[in-house]
């Protein structure tokens, strides 16, 4: 059995980019988005909003 060998895909660069500080630590987020998805952002945001708040 022969393996098929892929190239190998570069690195994306994110879609956005979140810097925070909190107690003296700098946290960075980096956003990818599925540019093909039929969801918004504001879409996965409430829906995740609505989920915390069922806990």
């Amino acid at each position: 059995m022969t393996e098929k060998k892929e190239t190998p895909t570069p690195p994306r660069k994110p879609d956005g980019i979140i810097t925070t500080q909190r107690n003296g630590q700098t946290i960075v987020a980096e956003l990818f988005f599925n540019h093909s998805g039929t969801e918004t952002f504001r879409d996965k945001i409430l829906k995740m909003i609505l989920a915390d708040k069922q806990e």
